[in-house]
């Protein structure tokens, strides 16, 4: 038996409604369209993504040239992976951060030497000045590695040409860390002598330790550098 016109005009109509009403259906399920993912911001985003590319390649770039074995990047190669302010951002993040491998912050901590901005020379002076056994210290890290970035610390305000060097330096001459005393000597002996010496002719006479008596009269630079006469 077949299909009358009739039949076959309302099973066209039926087939005709049911995929008109298709569409709504998914959109107002809660299985499908939108709802399939949480909102990511940028993830989708290309303009965003495209903006912020170059950002991100020059930090991975940076995290790269710190992780090496033995090479140190200079201010050439700094330069060619951001400008100054995204580089001493960089940096100061690495130094900051304490999941970050010691290594990593303490050579972050020295090539922030390479800048004269304040964000770059605030960090050496706190970290030079900061008595690393302190529970107030500014890098959290171990006493370990707050010891070694205070003495890279140091030395880095003298390639930094740092306004307060000197002010620091002498003050490390007071230090209970006999490190850090001879790593003062050494700086104030070399960078500034005849201003340090009154500063450490007194510290000769208070501190008669021998590695302390070494490092006040040792050659500087050679021989030829000795001191003219003992500090006394």
């Amino acid at each position: 038996m077949y299909p009358t016109p009739r039949q076959t005009l309302a099973t066209l109509l039926l087939l005709v409604a049911t995929l008109l009403s298709a569409p709504a259906a998914a959109q107002s399920s809660p299985t499908h369209g939108d709802h399939d993912q949480p909102a990511r911001p940028g993830l989708n985003d290309p303009a965003t993504d495209t903006q912020n590319a170059p950002h991100a390649r020059g930090a991975e770039r940076l995290a790269f040239l710190l992780s090496g074995f033995e090479h140190v990047p200079d201010r050439r190669e700094l330069d060619q992976v951001g400008s100054p302010a995204e580089v001493v951002g960089w940096l100061n993040a690495f130094l900051n951060d304490p999941e970050e491998r010691a290594v990593i912050r303490l050579r972050a901590l020295d090539l922030l030497s390479l800048y004269a901005s304040e964000e770059a020379r605030v960090p050496l002076s706190r970290l030079a000045a900061a008595d690393h056994r302190a529970d107030d210290h500014p890098l959290n890290a171990s006493v370990r590695t707050r010891a070694q970035a205070r003495h890279r610390a140091l030395t880095a305000l003298a390639r930094n040409d740092h306004p307060q060097a000197f002010d620091i330096w002498r003050d490390a001459l007071k230090s209970d860390d006999i490190q850090i005393r001879i790593t003062a000597i050494g700086l104030l002996r070399r960078h500034a002598p005849e201003r340090a010496l009154p500063h450490l002719e007194q510290l000769a006479t208070e501190d008669t330790r021998p590695a302390v008596q070494r490092a006040l009269n040792r050659p500087i630079g050679g021989a030829s550098n000795a001191p003219s006469r003992l500090i006394p």
